[in-house]
């Protein structure tokens, strides 16, 4: 075979494989996405040890088996209590490869920490104590919440009026001590937003 010919067969098996190569590819990749779906939608362990599987023979993983490095820098936002950055990171890390504990770790302890954020603000609004310091309420669902995630059991709602203002007294247990305590809720805001809604 001539030199020239030779060049040739190199060049054109080269490119046969390199095609049959970028099929395999994306064969690989519409099936992460198809499992990406289905995990979304409905997350269970034998989707997410297939996905893990296929996810090894995809072209994201060749492009992103070097991006979680030591050190983790992908948590720098989250140090630095940039919690919008934090969210968007672990966003970004999850969008190129769903099966990242780093990127699934950096999303729940980015939530935790705005959840936390979250449990302050109604601290902020009041002890809860009494009807003067009564804590600022907006759903019936988020009182139940405040309250079990304190580790304490909910006994009884009870609707109170005083001055134009509505209140929701609540029988609470302390599942630790078996003290039982009642804490007031404002919930004035939420009222008003229920009557008008009956209303229209």
């Amino acid at each position: 075979m001539k030199p020239n010919m030779r060049i040739l067969a190199v060049i054109v098996i080269f490119f046969i494989s390199s095609c049959s190569s970028t099929q395999v590819y994306d064969l690989h990749d519409a099936r992460y996405i198809k499992l990406l779906e289905n995990i979304k939608l409905e997350p269970n362990l034998t989707a997410i040890k297939q996905l893990r599987h296929v996810y090894v023979s995809t072209q994201r993983y060749k492009k992103n088996i070097n991006a979680e490095i030591p050190n983790h820098p992908e948590f720098e936002a989250f140090l630095h209590k940039d919690l919008k950055a934090s969210l968007l990171k672990a966003y970004e890390v999850l969008d190129k490869n769903y099966t990242s504990l780093n990127g699934h770790y950096l999303a729940m302890a980015t939530s935790f920490e705005l959840l936390n954020i979250l449990l302050e603000a109604i601290w902020a609004s009041g002890d809860g104590k009494s009807i003067s310091t009564a804590f600022f309420s907006i759903s019936t669902s988020e009182i139940n919440s405040f309250i079990e995630l304190h580790g304490f059991d909910l006994i009884s709602h009870t609707f109170i009026q005083r001055d134009e203002k509505s209140y929701d007294k609540v029988r609470i247990k302390d599942l630790k001590t078996g003290q039982i305590f009642d804490w007031y809720f404002d919930i004035s805001a939420q009222r008003k937003v229920t009557i008008s809604i009956k209303q229209s």
